[in-house]
């Protein structure tokens, strides 16, 4: 069964109206109701959007839903609703005590409420996300498709980091295999004799500086992480069964988790509706999934996977 899932939007309303199948006649006059703060629950079952939207009335504002929920001949819609903070609390308290999956949501919306970007320390380095953070890229390969060939051997390499991080890089992202469309997948030996020793030099002549191993190898992994490397960056997407979790988890360590359908990336054709939203609750689930399975959520940080099973299109968006 589809999980119910809570995302805060500030998106346009008229836009988020028409996707969720509202009455045209009136979609104008509507969308003035819900400028403002805004949420969007998806997956709802037609009654549980029913008793939502008459809890949402009897409070003060309204919640829009698929007219196709009031017949109930619809098998989801997802919901659209403005509230100020003190609104939601009060409709939090009435979800509590409500049937169905309706509890669920009440700690969705309190989650929201309660939302705050902690500090991570990585090294010697605090990220308390006042300022956006640069992650230099060093790929020390011969076909990645920005700068494949030009840091293969070591001194250029740390040559680029040493630049890079006098430019003002934050972290240094160390990586082994291209990803790049029509790359050949490499075994991993190959991938740890490019990365190691990258690592362990940079380390030697820089101890502060936070380094990503850019890999969907647990044996990479293992390796960078005992050279001296900080972060664990898979851009498969850090699979529930993949062993990378154990070591994540083992060593608290940060960790990136890549949307992405196929490694190497791939074109497609494919074009959702919204590719906005069909990331975010692709994200949304595996990382519950990991947190369930005893992950640090304040350590894990999401990419959107820009060119991974999207087409140009949804890559722009």
């Amino acid at each position: 069964m589809n999980n119910i899932i809570l995302k805060y939007t500030d998106n346009d309303t008229i836009k988020e109206l028409d996707a969720l199948g509202f009455d045209k006649s009136y979609i104008n006059e509507a969308s003035e109701k819900y400028k403002g703060r805004t949420y969007k629950l998806f997956k709802l079952k037609p009654y549980e959007a029913n008793i939502l939207k008459q809890i949402c009335l009897s409070l003060g504002f309204d919640c829009a839903v698929s007219r196709e929920s009031v017949t109930c001949s619809c098998e989801y819609t997802d919901a659209f609703l403005y509230a100020s903070d003190s609104q939601v609390k009060k409709l939090i308290v009435k979800l509590r005590n409500q049937p169905f999956r309706l509890k669920q949501t009440a700690d969705l919306f309190e989650k929201v409420l309660n939302i705050q970007l902690k500090e991570i320390k990585i090294r010697n380095n605090f990220f308390n996300w006042e300022r956006p953070y640069i992650m230099g890229i060093l790929n020390v390969t011969p076909d990645s498709f920005s700068d494949g060939g030009m840091y293969c051997d070591l001194n250029s390499a740390i040559k680029h980091a040493e630049e890079m991080i006098q430019a003002g890089a934050d972290i240094i992202d160390i990586g082994g295999e291209s990803t790049r469309p029509g790359a050949q997948i490499i075994p991993f030996q190959t991938e740890i004799m490019r990365v190691i020793p990258v690592i362990k030099e940079l380390r030697k002549i820089n101890a502060n500086i936070p380094i990503s191993i850019d890999t969907r190898n647990y044996e990479t992994a293992i390796a960078a992480f005992e050279a001296g490397a900080d972060i664990i960056n898979d851009v498969s997407g850090l699979k529930p069964d993949n062993k990378l979790v154990k070591l994540i988890k083992e060593n608290d360590l940060p960790a990136v988790i890549v949307h992405s359908d196929t490694v190497p990336a791939v074109s497609s054709d494919f074009t959702p509706s919204d590719i906005v939203d069909s990331i975010y609750t692709d994200l949304f689930n595996r990382l519950n999934d990991l947190v369930s399975m005893g992950l640090n959520r304040n350590k894990m940080i999401i990419d959107a996977g820009i060119g991974f099973g999207k087409s140009a299109d949804s890559n722009f968006q």
